[in-house]
């Protein structure tokens, strides 16, 4: 196997990881913070949770690129 093709399986893994993180964070804070606590008297995990939504926004946008990188590389497209 060549170092292109390990370099490629490699972030096409590491972006299954990425987006998995990231669906999983946006998940907590939408569904277990936002919707879950609508109705509590204390809010402030709707702020404390913010950075773990953040997280997961900037995972999901790592994972799309190298996604996006490991099909054209596995396609065989160039870059451009």
């Amino acid at each position: 196997m060549t170092q292109d093709r390990f370099r490629t399986y490699g972030a096409a893994a590491f972006a299954a990881v990425a987006l998995f993180v990231g669906l999983a964070a946006l998940k907590w804070y939408i569904w277990d913070i936002v919707v879950q606590e609508a109705g509590e008297s204390d809010r402030s995990m709707l702020f404390w949770g913010i950075p773990i939504a953040f997280i997961g926004v900037a995972a999901l946008a790592i994972g799309t690129s190298l996604a996006g990188f490991a099909s054209r590389q596995l396609r065989g497209r160039p870059r451009g």
